[in-house]
């Protein structure tokens, strides 16, 4: 998660400072010398799906964040402190974007108070939407979540179903798809996000899978400060995962091998690799290489199951 601190005075600059020690992925920007609008500055920062802290009032936050705002599953996050540290709000994006957890991260390196008013976590109650996001699960229908949350806060048990098939999701309150897809990408270096986006989006639509349903894209470490696919990968929510040369040639299996890959980063097939290395080496392929412009991608089903401890965490017995 990128994080983008803004600040309006002195004093909330000297506490932001405090706040960026403790996170490596931190910037901060002191309004006064963004060099654009601040509404510009924010509809960046809700495009590239960073993490907005705000040293200052509420409603300054809510003015800058209210044109932008659209959508619970997928809007930035937004952090409100105030400038003497006292208390830091979760103001958006609380479960799904994890303004919450980093309210909390926040309030525990400046001996804040994290002000959180989630009706799911001040009850102490099974948070659905928290739960989809920790096990790698899609919300199918969003209006389920206030539905399943209603019923837990007044006692009752929801009706959720985890699966890939959709007739079995409408039967449920509430539907979960498994994000079961894993791309393995390659690239030359300086791609940018659009080509990157345009090329992706093209074999997704190709293998008729829905972007919302990749768990993670993979590459080598070669690839890991590409911005191209950094951005990507950040304006989706898509983990990025990274593997060294030597790693990937332990992956077994038949790939389509090439001369100018090995030369060019020491083993024959990234993309291919890359993503069944994702998978834990367990995977199908549903898409084989298919390269373009100097991009390459590879798609692999994941065997999608509830992790142990995730299960235990949420008291659900094996099957």
């Amino acid at each position: 998660m990128n994080i983008s601190i803004i600040t309006f005075t002195e004093n909330g600059t000297k506490l932001a400072e405090k706040i960026r020690q403790a996170f490596a992925s931190a910037k901060t920007e002191e309004a006064k010398n963004l060099g654009l609008s601040l509404s510009d500055w924010t509809r960046q920062q809700f495009a590239e799906k960073n993490a907005i802290v705000v040293i200052g009032a509420c409603g300054i936050a809510v003015r800058m964040i209210a044109p932008f705002v659209s959508d619970k599953l997928s809007d930035s996050p937004v952090v409100v402190a105030d400038e003497a540290g006292t208390f830091v709000i979760p103001l958006l994006s609380g479960h799904m974007g994890g303004a919450n957890e980093l309210a909390e991260q926040i309030a525990g390196q400046i001996g804040g108070i994290p002000v959180i008013t989630t009706a799911t976590d001040v009850n102490h109650a099974f948070s659905v939407d928290l739960f989809a996001k920790k096990c790698g699960l899609s919300i199918y229908n969003r209006e389920g979540i206030a539905k399943v949350s209603a019923k837990i806060l007044d006692g009752k048990t929801p009706d959720i179903v985890i699966s890939s098939e959709k007739t079995d999701l409408e039967q449920g309150v509430l539907g979960l798809q498994p994000r079961e897809y894993i791309l393995g990408i390659g690239c030359r270096r300086g791609k940018s996000f659009e080509e990157l986006n345009a090329f992706i989006q093209k074999w997704l639509d190709h293998a008729g899978i829905e972007k919302k349903l990749v768990r993670a894209a993979a590459s080598i470490d070669l690839k890991k400060e590409e911005e191209g696919l950094l951005r990507w990968c950040m304006a989706n929510r898509i983990p990025f995962l990274t593997y060294s040369a030597e790693e990937l040639k332990q992956v077994k299996g038949d790939f389509q091998e090439s001369s100018f890959v090995r030369e060019k980063t020491g083993v024959d097939n990234v993309c291919e690799r890359a993503a069944m290395k994702a998978a834990n080496e367990e995977g199908t392929f549903i898409l084989r290489k298919q390269a373009e412009n100097g991009m390459t991608i590879a798609i692999v089903k994941y065997d999608w199951k509830l992790e142990r401890e995730l299960a235990k965490e949420y008291r659900i017995d094996e099957q």
